[in-house]
């Protein structure tokens, strides 16, 4: 049974990694994979999964449409933000490695709710040492935008050495770097997490981790040394709670999910936890709250 830290329960949240997708708008072939959340799901889907939590602030992720539909994408979450003012930020695909990324990436910077950029690649190592993508880094950095690190485990020395080779960039490591939980494999992600940590620029994102334990099974016993040394690492003003709504789903409800990870972090001081569950995200994506 779950046991609520309650000085904490009335607070404002920030849910730093949030996913939406209209099935007649836009294609996700990835979603084949996973029939239970083959379906469109927005604000309605999500009012009902966060009811009786304060979330205050929506940083929207994106959801690995066909790369052609990215601009769809951003336009769609930006018509939901006229309805509903808590999404805060859009963190966009982007096709950063293209010869004319500098020049079309104005119109997306043109869009005051991108915060940042993000990239689902199978071979990272090959795309985060094309000289041409590691060049155009910088775009970001001039611009103020954004990278999140969308890497699995075994992708992560390629994280490592693009932080290295364009480390005045904000990285936001999303999912722990999705450690393998269900095999409680540790040491070499251990390894990963300490080098990534080095870079005061890098934040880490409490989110994801129920689905890369087992999905009936998982406890919080399983996933605790994975928070603990993330804490040790990168410290409560560098990591910044998500949802991962509604991948999460997969695993665990939303209020489980979120009752999880208060519990992950009941040995902090009620500021660190107000850093990890709101503030953190929001100076992470230089979003000001509105009135």
């Amino acid at each position: 049974m779950i046991t609520l830290n309650t000085s904490y329960t009335n607070r404002r949240i920030t849910d730093a990694h949030v996913h939406f997708w209209d099935l007649s708008k836009m294609s996700y072939p990835w979603l084949d994979e996973v029939p239970a959340i083959k379906k469109s799901l927005g604000l309605p889907d999500y009012e009902t999964a966060t009811e009786g939590i304060a979330v205050s602030n929506i940083i929207f992720l994106q959801c690995e449409c066909l790369p052609s539909e990215y601009q769809t994408e951003v336009d769609y979450i930006t018509q939901l933000a006229t309805h509903d003012r808590r999404i805060s930020g859009i963190v966009a695909y982007y096709p950063l490695e293209a010869a004319d990324a500098a020049e079309k990436l104005q119109v997306l910077i043109a869009n005051k709710l991108v915060k940042g950029i993000r990239r689902l690649e199978e071979d990272f190592t090959s795309l985060y040492s094309n000289p041409l993508f590691v060049s155009n880094m910088g775009l970001l950095h001039q611009y103020k935008l954004s990278f999140d690190l969308g890497v699995k485990a075994n992708q992560l020395p390629a994280a490592v050495k693009l932080v290295q080779a364009a480390p005045d960039v904000r990285y936001m490591l999303d999912h722990f770097g999705k450690p393998a939980i269900r095999t409680q494999a540790f040491t070499q992600w251990k390894h990963h997490m300490m080098e990534l940590a080095k870079n005061p620029q890098v934040y880490c994102k409490l989110s994801g981790l129920v689905t890369e334990a087992d999905w009936n099974r998982w406890t919080i016993a399983d996933l605790q040394r994975y928070v603990d040394l993330i804490l040790e690492f990168f410290g409560p003003k560098r990591i910044a709670f998500g949802s991962d709504w509604p991948v999460v789903t997969l695993a665990s409800s939303y209020g489980r999910w979120f009752d999880t990870a208060l519990q992950l972090c009941h040995k902090l001081a009620p500021d660190d936890l107000d850093h990890v569950f709101y503030q953190n995200a929001l100076d992470f994506y230089q979003i000001e709250e509105y009135a």
